[in-house]
């Protein structure tokens, strides 16, 4: 098999350049060039795998407990797809998807003008925000740089102010995955804060437990509201 390698017309010639030192020099550029090329195609292969990964339908996550924390408050909780019972120290909500009530023993009462504020980070939402982005790999979390504009938008549809000044800023959101298993998020809202001149409440965490592992926990609270008879 060698021997006809040797033998062949091809490899006759290719011996016969790479004895000379000025065709040597040229084939050896040009295999250097077809390297680079070779390396510059796989890490654009391997930039776009990531960007096709970066959605993790989390939309289907329709139902699970949770706790928010950031530097002034906790909240405990549970969603069962748009509707939510949560705990703020030591007073009990419950969310129909519309509205808010907090319960009191076997009543519910209409709060009026109750923001549901940081409740409104779903993975869901997350989802919208990264969609089409690339993240980048920070120790164990997958890290995104958001456009702040965007955040806006999905998070109070703010059209009183002038928000074309937030382009020049981003949050960031890290995701947490254990055995692709999404189980926590950490959203830093500091450019939000800054660009509306608030007062940094710091990293929101969000921790994720049971999903899609839920009872409709929301039926005794529909009867409560005469929904359900």
């Amino acid at each position: 098999m060698f021997k006809k390698i040797k033998d062949n017309e091809v490899y006759k010639k290719f011996k016969e350049l790479r004895s000379n030192p000025q065709t040597k020099a040229v084939m050896s550029l040009a295999l250097w060039f077809i390297f680079f090329i070779i390396i510059i195609l796989f890490a654009r292969s391997t930039s776009s795998s990531s960007k096709s990964n970066n959605t993790a339908n989390y939309k289907k996550i329709t139902s699970y407990e949770y706790v928010y924390k950031n530097n002034k408050s906790t909240i405990f909780g549970m969603k069962y797809n748009e509707k939510q019972i949560f705990n703020i120290l030591d007073k009990k909500y419950y969310f129909d998807g519309e509205n808010i009530y907090l319960i009191v023993d076997h009543s519910l009462s209409l709060e009026n003008n109750f923001d549901l504020g940081y409740l409104k980070i779903t993975p869901s939402m997350i989802e919208d925000l990264t969609k089409n982005i690339n993240y980048t790999q920070n120790g164990e979390a997958r890290q995104y740089l958001i456009p702040l504009i965007n955040f806006i938008n999905l998070y109070q549809n703010d059209t009183e102010i002038d928000l074309s000044l937030a382009n020049n800023y981003n949050i960031i959101v890290n995701m947490y995955y254990k055995n692709n298993d999404l189980y926590m998020i950490k959203v830093d809202l500091s450019n939000y804060y800054k660009f509306y001149n608030l007062e940094d409440d710091g990293v929101l965490t969000i921790d994720l437990y049971n999903k899609n592992k839920l009872n409709n926990f929301t039926l005794e609270y529909e009867k409560m509201l005469g929904v359900i008879k």
